[in-house]
């Protein structure tokens, strides 16, 4: 193929890319806080919470297989939220989020995370 025939489709393909959107999720990732939650449906927040306590059973199973083969055990972040969690259902996890937030407007700045941390499951110190 002709080198221009070459270069005019990467300028069409770079040109759908920025008119698509999918630049944006080229963007640096971010960790979503109580204003961008405030601003989410119930189904999103649903969604979100499920990716979350999939990575926490994925990393705290991998852990748990670790420290049965080596016989070492440390504390572990996942394995303690996987512990509290557990016998939550998603919607009362995402219900503890909401409350978080509406009893302490003045800290929509913290992540979902550290709130699912420090003040849901109480894993980590405040």
């Amino acid at each position: 193929m002709k080198s221009w025939v070459k270069s005019a489709l990467l300028v069409i393909a770079f040109g759908l890319l920025l008119t698509t959107g999918v630049w944006a999720a080229l963007e640096r990732a971010e960790m979503i806080n109580g204003v961008e939650w405030a601003k989410w449906s119930n189904q999103d927040k649903l969604v979100y919470i499920r990716g979350i306590c999939n990575w926490i059973d994925f990393d705290s199973a991998a852990q748990m297989q670790t420290m049965d083969r080596t016989g070492k055990h440390w504390f572990s972040i996942t394995i303690g939220l996987a512990k509290v969690l557990k016998d939550k259902s998603l919607g009362q996890i995402v219900e503890d989020v909401n409350n978080y937030y509406q009893n302490n407007p003045g800290n929509l700045d913290l992540s979902v995370i550290e709130v699912l941390l420090k003040h849901c499951a109480k894993v980590c110190p405040s």
